[in-house]
């Protein structure tokens, strides 16, 4: 049985939690780099292939297809130029340029090496149920797929962001091609998620704490923040040692995106206040700041 203190300290956590729950926050979509960051680069350009000829056209087709539709990159197919291209460690060095221009600053050359497709047929006991109740057992014909792929990815600088890196996937079809062709898929959505940015939900926690700032508060979670940022502005230069004003000014500039200055304001809401959020938001906002000047190089 719990003390009459250990309960007291549970009452008091659990009234600590609920209080966060229904504190303000905004909520943002933030763009954060993937594992292999490619900076801000958004055109992929394939400029060599090896391997199988039916299974090299295949990716590339698929690779352009899967970018169309997540939006992100660009893809454009050069591995018909005869560009030829050598990896050694974390640099890439070009031994034959093609006949097209030079790579840009803004492009990741893609080299795709092809190391196996192949289907082979299988059976499978699927085990179940009668309508009674009895087990009953049957055997069903399918074919497996393997599909293995190198690839190099690479800016302008001949720096290797991905060195012969490879990607195994596995599928299953009623025939060899459409098992192939559903590990094929798999392994270009592996490619892909490796390489593309992906938007995520977070929610920043305003203060509260001050009721002559709620009114400033429900106009920017009524999703005007500019206006939110200018009377927060005006309120903070009648109290300029108001740690919310402070601390919500930084939410607010987080919010839209002006990561530095935030993170100054949340130094000055720290240096007034000792509340442990605004550390933990002040550190997120950091985040942010870092994931945007990784996408930007």
């Amino acid at each position: 049985m719990l003390s009459f203190r250990s309960l007291r300290h549970v009452v008091l956590a659990l009234a600590a939690t609920l209080a966060v729950g229904c504190a303000p926050t905004l909520k943002v979509n933030v763009l954060q780099p993937a594992r292999v960051n490619l900076g801000a680069a958004k055109r992929l350009t394939v400029v060599q292939t090896e391997g199988r000829k039916g299974a090299r056209d295949f990716l590339i087709e698929e690779l352009t297809r899967q970018a169309r539709s997540e939006g992100y990159f660009q893809v454009t197919d050069r591995s018909d130029e005869g560009i030829v291209v050598k990896v050694a460690g974390r640099a890439v060095q070009m031994l034959n340029t093609g006949n097209g221009p030079a790579q840009g600053q803004d492009e990741i050359g893609i080299r795709i090496d092809v190391n196996d497709w192949d289907a082979e047929k299988k059976t499978e006991t699927i085990k179940g149920t009668d309508s009674k109740g009895k087990p009953t057992e049957r055997e069903e014909k399918f074919y497996e797929a393997k599909t293995v792929a190198s690839v190099t990815a690479f800016n302008a600088a001949g720096k290797a962001l991905l060195a012969e890196e490879e990607y195994e996937t596995v599928g299953r079809g009623d025939d060899k091609d459409s098992a192939i062709g559903n590990a094929a898929r798999a392994l270009v959505g592996r490619i892909l998620f490796d390489m593309t940015p992906k938007y995520v939900s977070k929610y920043i926690r305003l203060d509260d704490d001050d009721k002559a700032q709620k009114p400033i508060i429900e106009v920017a979670r009524e999703g005007n923040v500019p206006r939110a940022i200018t009377e927060m502005e005006s309120y903070l230069q009648s109290n300029p040692q108001n740690s919310a004003a402070l601390y919500n000014l930084a939410v607010l500039l987080d919010a839209s995106g002006k990561y530095q200055e935030a993170l100054d304001l949340y130094t000055k809401a720290i240096s007034v206040s000792s509340k442990d959020y605004y550390v933990s938001m002040k550190a997120e906002c950091a985040k942010r700041l870092a994931d945007q000047q990784a996408l930007s190089q």
